[in-house]
């Protein structure tokens, strides 16, 4: 099982790693549409997908790996992966499995290979990403605490599936749904109707499954699409507020910070400055 072991920037021509404490910390871009062969890591892998999406084939299955989505791959378990058309931004975080005082909680969790979302891990690793694009001598210690938040949020997250089983089909179709349309979102009877069940069994289930009412999933979804607008178009903050589904630019800013950590206008700032450096 050691062979084909690869380091987590494998593919990736961009990345930036930081030590620290018991874990490694690495923000890695992978371009459109790469492929990446049957590889394994020497320790277990927590990625947090950032922006773009792939498909990963691991332990017989395959994973679509989403914005807001966190991807366990277990110590030399082989896998691929194949990027879709716009890349990805991932977060990858590598626990040392010496520290047993801190691996040790997390260690089942980590043995088992994962796809899930969850909204809060995601924003837990974009304020990482924003502290690893802008360090300085106090950067070990801001990236170290909310990377084991991080991690024993998506920990718990992963026991509570393992309870609750199985999302019935209509789930994905609901889900699905809200992804395309999170801009001007359904209605609760439109998504009920695309499910085809009662709205209140629609918002408890989705509510049991993801942890969040549908409105705070829509909200989180357009927040995700903003922070890449940010990166990759020169528009007006009230610009990208409008086009997200917000009412004004002001309630945008009030929830991206809420979100991320940062006003929209730092964020961009932080983001560019690390693409142009």
């Amino acid at each position: 099982m050691s062979r084909n072991l690869a380091p987590v920037t494998l593919g990736s021509p961009t990345f930036t790693r930081r030590d620290a404490g018991s874990l490694q910390v690495t923000e890695a871009l992978f371009p459109p549409r790469a492929e990446l062969p049957l590889h394994a890591h020497k320790r277990p892998i927590l990625a947090v997908i950032l922006d773009g999406s792939w498909d990963e084939v691991i332990a017989g299955r395959v994973h679509q790996c989403l914005p807001g989505y966190v991807q366990v791959e277990p110590a030399e378990e082989r896998h691929t992966n194949r990027f879709h058309d716009a890349g990805a931004r991932v977060l990858v975080v590598e626990p040392d499995p010496a520290r047993a005082d801190l691996f040790g909680p997390c260690a089942r969790f980590l043995e088992r290979a994962a796809c899930f979302e969850d909204w809060g891990v995601a924003a837990l690793a974009r304020r990482v990403a924003t502290e690893i694009s802008n360090p300085d001598d106090l950067s070990g210690l801001a990236i170290e605490g909310p990377t084991l938040e991080l991690l024993a949020q998506a920990a718990r997250r992963g026991r509570a599936r393992d309870r609750r089983g199985e999302a019935p089909p209509w789930f994905h179709r609901v889900r699905d749904r809200l992804h395309a349309e999170f801009r001007r979102a359904p209605s609760l009877a439109q998504l009920a109707d695309t499910a085809g069940v009662h709205p209140m069994h629609l918002t408890r289930v989705f509510r049991h499954l993801t942890g969040m009412s549908i409105g705070t999933y829509v909200r989180r979804l357009r927040l995700d699409w903003s922070a890449e607008q940010l990166t990759s178009v020169d528009a007006s903050l009230a610009e990208i507020a409008l086009r997200s589904g917000f009412a004004d630019q002001s309630h945008f800013t009030r929830s991206f910070r809420r979100y991320t950590g940062l006003t929209p206008r730092l964020y961009r700032a932080a983001r560019n400055g690390r693409l142009s450096s």
